[in-house]
């Protein structure tokens, strides 16, 4: 009885731990199918260039800067009277102020801007907003770091000062990585790499197949 009971346990765990496994094989197998095959679309709220296309697009996306928080007068005051006169045999006296203290102004923080539509292409990421547009040509980039914990990148560029933020939430982090990768790699003509580097990344995925549990007892 004891054996049949722990056979059982064992095949749970197991078809708990293949389901898992297949489900992360099923993503990379269908990441590595969309490097092959996946050249890029069309948009309609895009002008594109000559032998541009899209390969991530995102709505109501924001675009974050920093903007500082309202500021505070840090100090004191206190004030003295004088006498100016006197009106009716009593002394008029007048109040003045001083203060003493200084301003102190607001921390900056990261706030957004705008909302509106990113795109990615295989030449620039852009930000099309309500009042607010961006470009960061990839022949102009310096790096990018994504924040998938907050779903946001950034992204510096030689042409702009400040970097651009872009945020889509976390739960478009994973999409936007790869698709940013594979916009990427078709721009410098690296897209084999990224091929063989997913291609790795589904072997050493097959390798941890869960092993079948042992046969139980009759």
């Amino acid at each position: 009885m004891f054996e049949k009971h722990r056979a059982k346990k064992a095949l749970k765990e197991y078809q708990v731990a293949l389901a898992a496994w297949q489900a992360e094989r099923d993503g990379c197998a269908h990441l590595l199918e969309t490097a092959l095959h996946f050249e890029g679309t069309g948009a309609d709220g895009l002008q594109l260039g000559p032998g541009e296309a899209v390969f991530f697009q995102v709505t109501r996306a924001a675009l974050i800067e920093e903007r500082r928080g309202a500021g505070q007068w840090q100090g004191h005051s206190a004030g003295v009277s004088i006498p100016i006169g006197s009106l009716g045999g009593h002394s008029v006296r007048y109040r003045v102020g001083t203060t003493r203290g200084h301003y102190v102004q607001g921390t900056p923080a990261p706030t957004a801007i705008d909302t509106g539509t990113v795109y990615v292409t295989n030449q620039r990421v852009v930000f099309e907003g309500e009042s607010q547009t961006r470009e960061c040509r990839f022949a102009k980039l310096l790096g990018y770091q994504h924040s998938d914990g907050d779903g946001s990148t950034t992204f510096s560029v030689s042409n702009r000062q400040k970097p651009v933020t872009l945020h889509y939430g976390p739960h478009l982090s994973g999409a936007f990585d790869f698709r940013l990768d594979l916009a990427l790699a078709h721009c410098h003509g690296t897209v084999p790499d990224l091929v063989g580097r997913l291609t790795q990344d589904l072997g050493r995925i097959d390798g941890m197949r869960p092993s079948s549990p042992p046969t139980p007892p009759s």
